[in-house]
């Protein structure tokens, strides 16, 4: 509000994953439309939009002065859409995209906030052309210190040969190359680590493709450990129930490839499991994260068997965002990634 007032019309405020990020949305839009503004509230996955809309009547927004959509219908309602007196974008790292561009400029007049935990992009490009100014949360550090995020233990027992990781034009790993990274590998590794590590405990565990998100779900079965994969071409209905025994307990293992990464909020899930190389270090921190929400007594666990920390570093490791571009690949101002860890 202060930088609004100093004259930036587009703000982006970063902040670690489980950090609070719905609960200040919610409050800013209760606040302009206690005052009698509209709010537009964008987003690029309807199950997020879901999820703010929930915290909106938590906290007792007016939601006849707001306007909740996805990315997408937003763009193709322009000239329906009653004009709002503030925009908010979440998960505001995809902010670059030409459906996103095409609402920022239709309301080039109104003032827009942004909100992410992974100020990066894969190709280096900067967010000048979007953003004014950047406001950053806590560190992860501060979080845990004061009870925010869970405390972690971080084991990497890699199961797959990185030397034949190799990038495609998007910038991460071609699926090819991932294949030959995992050769026979067999699941059950990553099964024996969870019996070891965390036994009983909720998992979300990201693999690189579909096919191996659902023999990793067999091999769980097999060995007498409830699992269930789901993904994006899931019919709805079914991923609804899948998300609900896993919240209640009927299931252990949530497997999947991306669909469990952003916005997921289930705070009694205590572990990740990493079966999923990524050059992408927005990717790595969205996930590895998942299980670190605080509950008093919590200590979650990371489970990563393909060596992600070695490029992107532990949840920790602090990060100097800036709306400037990079090199492509590069953790512009970041640390030096972590050179050994707990096995």
């Amino acid at each position: 509000r202060n930088e609004f007032s100093n004259g930036n019309k587009a703000v982006l405020i970063v902040s670690p994953a489980g950090s609070g990020k719905s609960v200040i949305i919610s409050e800013l839009a209760r606040l302009t439309t206690m005052k009698g503004g509209r709010v537009l509230f964008f987003v690029h996955r309807k199950e997020l939009v879901d999820q703010i809309t929930s915290s909106f009547e938590k906290d007792g927004v007016d939601l006849t002065k707001c306007t909740l959509m996805t990315v997408g219908k937003v763009a193709h309602r322009l000239q329906t859409i009653p004009k709002p007196n503030l925009i908010i974008c979440d998960e505001a790292h995809h902010s670059l995209a030409k459906t996103y561009k095409k609402i920022y400029d239709y309301y080039s007049d109104v003032p827009r906030l942004g909100f992410t935990a992974t100020l990066w992009r894969m190709n280096g490009q900067g967010f000048q052309d979007v953003y004014s100014k950047v406001i950053e949360g806590p560190t992860v550090q501060w979080l845990i210190d004061h009870k925010r995020l869970a405390p972690y233990n971080y084991y990497s027992v890699d199961l797959i040969d990185t030397n034949v990781l190799k990038k495609a034009s998007t910038g991460d790993y071609t699926t090819e190359s991932m294949d030959e990274a995992f050769g026979k590998t067999i699941y059950g590794d990553a099964v024996k680590m969870y019996k070891e590590k965390v036994f009983g405990q909720k998992a979300i565990l990201y693999a690189y493709n579909v096919r191996s998100s659902k023999a990793i779900a067999n091999a769980f079965n097999k060995a007498g450990i409830p699992a269930e994969h789901a993904d994006s071409k899931t019919r709805k209905e079914e991923r609804e129930r899948i998300m609900n025994d896993f919240k209640n307990g009927k299931i252990k293992i949530l497997c999947g490839v991306d669909l469990y990464g952003e916005g997921i909020n289930i705070t009694d899930c205590s572990v990740a499991i990493m079966l999923r190389p990524t050059a992408s270090l927005s990717l790595d921190i969205q996930q590895m994260m998942r299980c670190m929400r605080y509950v008093p007594g919590k200590k979650a666990t990371i489970i990563d068997h393909v060596g992600n920390y070695l490029k992107h570093g532990l949840p920790t490791e602090p990060h100097n965002w800036t709306l400037e571009g990079s090199k492509k690949g590069s953790k512009k101002g970041s640390s030096e990634a972590v050179k050994s860890v707990t096995v």
